[in-house]
């Protein structure tokens, strides 16, 4: 059975992945450090140095479970991998936000992208001009910040949380009726979902791009 090792910055996201997943004979095993989320109070990025570093320490020790595959599901710790880093690996190691950054970057027409932790939203955003660049891409992204919500998460408040990513959503659709709508990051995955059964709007997130990318690359097969 194939093994895949998951780093989450909160361990919240641990079951999105085990759903995710649960139709596919595979065997996840978690690791969960929110330290580079604490950092500065939650509001700007850790300096990357100190957050690459942990970063290697974490890879190192999920190696010690002899996976077959590596994803990490936390932007944060996701900016801090290094094309090096990946060569360093003898398995494949998979980001929240790769495939979802060629989906947003694909798109041809206005987008509203919605973050909910101030933090990710420069490193994630470096990274996603610099994949677009890369493709000779020049995708309309609008930024926006669900205010507070990760003050929510942080706290284990999922329903305060779960309303606030559920509001900035709403004034976004109201605001923006003609726009593509996004979000761009898996604890948002739930209220995307949600979302979109109640209101008939589509909204693209990481987790499907992410999934469809591994079970391809991985060539998983189903229960």
């Amino acid at each position: 059975m194939t093994r895949i090792a998951c780093l989450h910055g909160h361990h919240s996201n641990i079951p999105l992945l085990d759903d995710a997943f649960s139709p596919w004979t595979v065997e996840l095993v978690h690791f969960v450090d929110p330290g580079l989320l604490m950092q500065n109070g939650g509001t700007r990025p850790p300096i990357q140095e100190q957050a690459h570093e942990k970063l290697r320490s974490q890879l190192s020790w999920m190696q010690a479970c002899l996976p077959d595959a590596i994803v990490i599901t936390c932007t944060q710790y996701a900016a801090s991998l290094t094309a090096e880093d990946e060569a360093s690996m003898n398995i494949p190691v998979f980001t929240i936000d790769g495939p979802f950054f060629d989906e947003v970057t694909k798109c041809t027409g206005p987008q509203a992208l919605l973050f909910s932790n101030p933090a990710t939203v420069t490193p994630t955003m470096n990274r996603l001009w610099k994949h677009a660049s890369a493709r000779g891409l020049a995708p309309q992204i609008e930024i926006h910040l669900a205010d507070g919500a990760f003050d929510f998460i942080m706290a284990n408040k999922q329903q305060a949380y779960h309303d606030a990513i559920w509001d900035a959503l709403q004034t976004l659709c109201d605001n923006h009726l003609s726009v593509s709508l996004a979000v761009a990051q898996l604890s948002m995955v739930p209220v995307a979902h949600h979302f979109t059964r109640e209101s008939g709007i589509p909204i693209i997130h990481p987790l499907q791009s992410l999934t469809e990318r591994m079970v391809q690359t991985l060539q998983l097969s189903q229960k």
